[in-house]
């Protein structure tokens, strides 16, 4: 039933940003929408007091990035006002695909490998050999993998943003809570410790969902709706979400697993993509473009990034507003 109702949608996202400081040099980088087969960005209108600006890619991930520079003893704001066309994601009918990967392109070989927060070897390994242990082809090993994070996670709403999302500490510690990116990333890990590529994909939400409203935005404000998916590669990429069937079970005070609801949730977000959402980018443990002062890498971008008199600041601690996200429905 849910496949029947992904239709298109059009939104307007806008993102409004104002620094009350005069007397500094700013640097700043905004996430832009991806064009994928699933969404499209239609157009984008914009508005600042700026000194320069353009719009950039980062050479590890092709993340599209809107950068700008404000000088000292200027004003400071900026507007984006960027039209999304969403076309949702159809839950995918396995039993009609290949259960295993074929030659894997060299496109999609760097989501097989290490990152700082995204180990493959020790703990991470072990783990990914205990679960898919008996599994004969890759969808089986994914399939479990996906399970085992269902299971044995759980959605700590204390930890700040989204999470750090490093799953070498998580699995070493045991401690599997955490937010969508940790969650995300856990299952990301595990899968490319047993040899399917996999990614996690961050944005924002900006509608309500078709699946709950227990995990979607109905505000009309996204400013504090970032959220992290997830897909792994089977000759194609396919979507996972193992982190909204955990929010689902928190937010609807939910005691098991098993629980019908949950089922249905659980089933629809392995192959299936709610289309409430919009993707920024896959990268992870990079360097921005252009390069902050200290080329200090970053563990995501899924939000802006401000590097003040040359000094980066924590996306989480800023003590004034410069990231504010308004969305409109347009059909």
């Amino acid at each position: 039933v849910l496949a029947e109702k992904l239709i298109y949608k059009e939104v307007e996202l806008i993102y409004k940003a104002n620094f009350p400081l005069e007397d500094k040099k700013v640097r700043l980088w905004v996430p832009l929408p991806m064009n994928t087969s699933f969404q499209h960005l239609n157009t984008l209108e914009i508005k600042g007091s700026f000194s320069s600006s353009k719009i950039t890619h980062e050479r590890v991930y092709k993340t599209p990035i809107f950068y700008a520079e404000f000088e000292k003893g200027a004003p400071k704001y900026l507007e984006l006002k960027m039209r999304i066309a969403l076309f949702g994601r159809k839950p995918v009918n396995f039993s009609q695909l290949p259960q295993n990967n074929k030659a894997i392109p060299e496109k999609v070989k760097i989501f097989l490998r290490p990152t700082q927060h995204i180990p493959i070897d020790g703990v991470v390994k072990e783990t990914a050999r205990r679960i898919i242990q008996g599994k004969n082809t890759d969808l089986e090993k994914v399939k479990a993998i996906y399970n085992w994070v269902v299971e044995n996670t759980y959605r700590d709403p204390r930890v700040k943003g989204c999470g750090v999302g490093d799953a070498g500490k998580a699995l070493e510690s045991g401690t599997l809570g955490g937010k969508c990116t940790d969650i995300s990333s856990i299952f990301v890990a595990l899968c490319r410790a047993a040899g399917i590529p996999a990614r996690e994909i961050f944005g924002l939400r900006v509608l309500p969902s078709e699946l709950a409203l227990s995990i979607s935005n109905v505000k009309g404000d996204a400013t504090m709706a970032q959220h992290c998916k997830a897909e792994f590669w089977l000759n194609g990429w396919i979507p996972a979400d193992p982190a909204d069937v955990r929010k689902f079970i928190l937010e609807e005070k939910i005691q098991k697993v098993d629980d019908p609801r949950v089922k249905r949730i659980k089933e629809f977000l392995f192959g299936g993509w709610d289309n409430h959402w919009v993707m920024f980018n896959y990268a992870r443990d990079f360097v921005l473009e252009p390069p902050p002062t200290t080329h200090e890498p970053i563990n995501e971008f899924m939000y802006p990034q401000a590097e003040v008199d040359g000094k980066l600041l924590d996306k989480l601690e800023v003590t004034f507003e410069y990231s504010k996200y308004e969305v409109k429905t347009l059909n």
